[in-house]
């Protein structure tokens, strides 16, 4: 039984939008007392469930669910893969102690009283800090503490800090209903005032303006309202929060709210309790996308670039590396070197802390995998085997090396499943996955590596020419709406002389949308001596700089598979080696090219 089959016999009247089928009442525990409604969900395509509920909160594969009900499943590859998912996080451990008077005097002059301490479940560590437990369907999961007193920035002081290894989730989930619309703000004392002043349904992000890995773990739960409400801090952190959240929650009603003073505290105090109320009730709701106010358009600021580098100098320097909001399309002879290069690319990112999502239409997980480590690792962290089945040598990461690796880009590097198909169009379906990495995980740079194997599902021959354009427009359009970069790798329908941006397949669109258009070009074996290299990447257009007809010389090295600027040679260290033991006292050249 599949999991439509299994809502039409047993969950009685349902709603259906996209993967989710969402019945009237909840199976295990039919809404609770008050009857709740619509608490529960079933995803057609990870085939995991969940109830929101506080009390009830059940959860888990829908094999499971089949199983309550004395039915079996259709087998599915998917429960292996929800078991392997399921993080594991610490149990706070520091014990909460009754609040203390210091702490409640401190509130009060904050404009929060002891009820709505109580109601929140404030407490106390002892220490004169103050104490936020988090708790999820009753269970302790974070504990979050700031000092009972003006914060005085110093040496090794924190304004705030939580027990490590609990589970980021929103603080006081437990206390909301699907009546109201959900308040969020940007810290706990935000969320007291705004309860004070008679707002329900308030909530606060776990880990400040740049912590949003609360997103991913509230996804399900986020479900149950359709109106959010976002009251960040009024200052460049807090409206960069907005700005990523309005993306992240771009399928609900959102509001923002518009403070002119730094925050909600700020805000009672100058005011008092009936302008924070007001604030809440009177916010903005965020305009339909396709329309934006010129007058609202901010300028652009180059202290702000938060431009991706390439890793490569001479690079970053002619097209200020790569922007958010772009299509960069790299074309090149079939093992010229595009994935070698591109994958290098994506590790400078994972290097800037910035997550990716890639897709690889001629390389299995494994094998991707393997690459990458080896690319990671470089010449100096590999140790020989033999390969008995192709008889001849090769090279891997030592196993402590890879293991470093792994754990650096760990949530950091995620890669399409081309086992699964969610839609049967393969175009659809990498739509729809990256949609999902930027929106639960936050990646901003996508690699899909290549248009003609993702283009395979799009007709007959007739229309393949049109079909490459439009999923081209597609992406252009992607890039643009959820501000992330996408790197696209499309092969020349020629095969012979100097590659321009008319030498690539398929109709002049592909290189009229890009904004920037890249080859990677092999030199051929009896010029490599004359030209000192092996490589040779060119820029064939740059729309924000104008730069064009670029070159840059490359060493290949196979052993680590690395292409690495001419005469600069494999010296490359990533972020990993600052967890293994010999690399640990070294300084690492953040600015070394490939």
């Amino acid at each position: 039984m599949d999991t439509r089959d299994f809502a039409r016999q047993y969950l009685g009247k349902c709603e259906y939008k996209g993967d989710e089928i969402t019945p009237t009442y909840c199976p295990y525990c039919g809404g609770g007392k008050n009857k709740d409604k619509h608490t529960f969900s079933l995803n057609t395509v990870k085939e995991t469930f969940s109830c929101l509920r506080g009390t009830c909160g059940k959860r888990g594969h829908f094999s499971e669910l089949c199983k309550h009900f004395g039915v079996e499943a259709d087998k599915s590859d998917n429960y292996e893969m929800y078991k392997k998912d399921v993080k594991h996080y610490a149990t706070p451990t520091t014990p909460t102690k009754p609040i203390t008077t210091a702490v409640e005097e401190y509130c009060k002059l904050r404009g929060i009283s002891k009820e709505t301490l109580d109601f929140y479940g404030v407490k106390s560590d002892g220490k004169g800090n103050i104490m936020f437990p988090y708790s999820e369907n009753g269970k302790h999961v974070l504990t979050k503490f700031r000092p009972a007193g003006k914060f005085v920035k110093g040496e090794g002081k924190q304004k705030s800090w939580r027990d490590k290894g609990g589970k980021p989730i929103l603080w006081g989930m437990d206390l909301c209903t699907n009546e109201y619309p959900l308040v969020i703000t940007e810290g706990e004392m935000d969320t007291l005032v705004c309860y004070e002043a008679g707002v329900k349904n308030v909530v606060s992000v776990p880990g400040g303006s740049e912590d949003l890995t609360w997103v991913d773990t509230c996804w399900d739960w986020l479900k149950r309202f359709k109106k959010i409400i976002l009251f960040g801090d009024n200052d460049k952190a807090g409206i960069e929060m907005v700005k990523k959240l309005t993306l992240k929650l771009s399928d609900y009603d959102l509001y923002i709210v518009n403070c002119e003073y730094k925050d909600a505290n700020v805000l009672l105090f100058k005011e008092g309790v009936e302008a924070v109320k007001r604030a809440v009730d009177n916010a903005k709701r965020v305009p339909h996308r396709g329309l934006i106010n010129l007058k609202d358009v901010k300028k652009i600021d180059i202290k702000d670039n938060d431009n991706i580098k390439s890793g490569v100098p001479a690079l970053d320097k002619s097209i200020h590396g790569f922007a958010s909001g772009e299509l960069s399309v790299w074309t090149g002879k079939r093992g010229e070197g595009k994935s070698t290069f591109l994958n290098q690319i994506i590790l400078e990112a994972v290097d800037q802390k910035i997550k990716c999502a890639v897709y690889s239409g001629e390389m299995t997980d494994a094998k991707f995998k393997q690459l990458v480590n080896l690319q990671a690792a470089g010449k100096n962290n590999v140790e020989k085997y033999y390969d008995e089945v192709f008889d001849c040598e090769e090279y891997e990461p030592k196993t402590h090396i890879e293991e470093a690796i792994t754990e650096w880009y760990d949530e950091k590097l995620y890669l399409y499943d081309n086992r699964i198909s969610l839609t049967g169009n393969e175009e659809d379906d990498i739509m729809k996955v990256f949609e999902y990495a930027v929106k639960r995980y936050d990646c901003r740079v996508l690699l899909i590596d290549n248009l003609m194997i993702a283009a395979d599902s799009f007709g007959s021959d007739r229309d393949y020419y049109r079909s490459q354009s439009k999923f081209v427009g597609k992406l252009k359009e992607f890039a643009i709406k959820y501000n992330v970069h996408i790197h696209l790798v499309a092969h020349p329908k020629k095969t012979e002389g100097n590659l321009d941006n008319d030498s690539i397949s398929g109709t002049g669109d592909i290189t009229n949308r890009a904004d920037n258009v890249f080859s990677v070009i092999r030199v051929a074996d009896e010029d490599k001596e004359k030209m000192n290299c092996d490589s040779v990447v060119k820029v064939l257009k740059n729309r924000s700089k104008g730069v064009r007809d670029q070159s840059i010389a490359f060493n290949y090295c196979s052993i680590s598979k690395r292409l690495s600027v001419k005469g600069v040679g494999d010296i490359k260290q990533y972020g990993w080696s600052r967890a293994v033991p010999e690399y640990k006292n070294m300084i690492i050249d953040e600015n070394c090219p490939f």
